[in-house]
């Protein structure tokens, strides 16, 4: 028996059937005992019957997470969520036949990737080591393997250089390479993975990836590409244009600065786009309202300027948080008229004017209007009281004034609602407070006058109320913080 496993490790030996039965089912013991599947509880059948099920009285059919081709070898080993712990066994590499080898979510499985995998699993197409404990560097031979369409090694402790060149060189069939959530470093040769032409999806976040992103316009054929959480840097190329195919992109929380290059324009595909907590500068493109397919929106905890008027003509946004810059100007009417607006998140700009009466035109859609942090003014029309769709309100530290709307009380699914920081005068709406979802209120540092006594003997359950207590008439009881001269909120 050593010397028929001694022959299958040769690189020429071809086994009979029965030989290769035998070598299999010794690989499948292997991997039993070497991955602790046995032990764990969650996968069952193993060991017991024959591995693929022969179709005879009392078979219990292939052992959980096999899938064999009609002549008995195994083609395909899936085990998710299967508790494993110990390492992946080399003899795994028997296993000749595999076409999908999917193991994922065992965080306590740990150890490298043997290098028998690479190097005798060539008719691999899927290839899945995402969720586990891995770790050390992945061997080149994983990127020879020339048959593949999906890499998902994600979610792992890899670390060191991908090796680029020999991706380019090998893999003409690739459609998802997805690498995120490890350890890897160095630059990303996008002109080396620009000779993928099938390659639909990079996932390449929470990394430490360093260089330029200046040759990502060769990617002609991505749809999918995610490079957030990584150290990228440099300007955004005018080549950007080129992913004609492109529907979603990432690069969040990289050291990218510059402007946003016109030629973004070209994306028409795109319906996620997000570069939040880089440097990116200057304003919005007049050609992003070409973007007639963009959902969501997220360029926050930027340096970006000027107006929000080429917003609008994307009339397909869903989520816009584009907190955190140095917007002017007023909020554009037609912004409110964008029929699948959920979320806008302007909070901590520069915005100037009034919130507009055509507010009224989002009261079917909008769940979240944050507003923090500009210098708005006037009074709040009593259009926003039609949101009655709306959790979150946030109008803290602008320059509004006079009365709340009484009609706020209309809002029945408001969560939060902070209008501190203001110069809110009059009573408190009575109502605002009997809202059945309301858990949190922050009302201080105005000119309140009343209104909190009467709520507050009715009962507030467990909302947390932020006043100025000394201020209104009778106080406010119920306050979670009563704030003032001696108490900063």
């Amino acid at each position: 028996f050593d010397d028929l496993i001694s022959l299958a490790d040769g690189e020429d030996y071809k086994p009979s059937l029965t030989a290769r039965r035998i070598i299999q089912r010794y690989t499948l013991a292997t991997i039993f005992y070497s991955m602790g599947i046995g032990e764990g509880g969650v996968v069952q059948g193993w060991l017991l019957g024959d591995e693929c099920g022969n179709g005879m009285e009392g078979d219990t059919g292939a052992w959980e997470g096999l899938d064999c081709h009609e002549d008995g070898a195994v083609r395909t080993l899936v085990l998710d969520g299967a508790n494993l712990h110990g390492s992946i066994p080399a003899e795994l590499g028997h296993l000749s036949s595999l076409s999908n080898l999917i193991i994922k979510n065992n965080p306590s499985l740990t150890g490298k990737i043997p290098q028998h995998i690479g190097g005798k699993l060539s008719q691999l197409r899927q290839l899945g080591l995402y969720g586990n404990g891995l770790s050390g560097a992945v061997p080149k031979n994983i990127f020879r393997i020339q048959h593949l369409v999906y890499l998902n090694l994600s979610d792992n402790a890899f670390s060191g250089i991908v090796e680029w060149a020999e991706i380019a060189h090998h893999q003409k069939k690739l459609q998802r390479l997805i690498l995120h959530n490890n350890e890897f470093e160095g630059s990303v040769q996008f002109h080396l993975l620009a000779k993928l032409s099938d390659l639909r999806v990079l996932g390449l976040s929470r990394n430490s990836f360093t260089g330029k992103i200046d040759t990502i316009g060769g990617l002609s054929s991505i749809e999918y590409l995610y490079l957030d959480e990584n150290k990228f840097d440099g300007t955004l190329p005018e080549t950007i244009g080129q992913l004609v195919e492109l529907k979603s992109l990432n690069l969040d929380d990289n050291e990218i600065y510059g402007p946003i290059p016109h030629t973004v324009g070209g994306l028409t595909e795109i319906e996620y786009l997000s570069a939040k907590g880089n440097t990116i500068s200057g304003g919005i493109p007049s050609h992003m309202r070409l973007l007639t397919k963009l959902k969501s929106l997220n360029l926050a905890d930027n340096a970006l300027s000027g107006n929000l008027g080429d917003i609008a003509h994307m009339t397909k946004l869903k989520n816009v948080h584009l907190y955190s810059n140095s917007f002017t100007g007023s909020l554009p009417e037609d912004l409110f008229s964008l029929r699948d607006l959920e979320v806008l998140f302007l909070s901590s700009n520069k915005l100037t004017g009034e919130i507009p009466e055509e507010i009224a035109s989002a009261q079917k859609r909008m769940k979240g209007l944050y507003l923090s942090d500009n210098q708005l003014i006037g009074t709040v029309p009593a259009e926003i009281c039609g949101l009655y769709r709306t959790e979150d309100l946030f109008l803290d530290s602008n320059k509004f004034e006079g009365a709340l709307p009484w009609c706020m009380g209309n809002m029945a699914n408001l969560r939060r609602f902070f209008a501190f920081n203001n110069g809110f005068s009059g009573w408190i709406p009575g109502d605002l407070l009997d809202l059945p979802h309301l858990v949190d209120i922050g009302l201080e540092d105005n000119k309140f006058t009343g209104g909190m006594e009467l709520n507050c003997r009715r009962g507030v359950g467990s909302m947390n109320i932020w006043a100025d207590c000394n201020e209104l008439a009778g106080g406010c009881d119920c306050c979670e913080m009563c704030c003032g001269d001696e108490n900063s909120c």
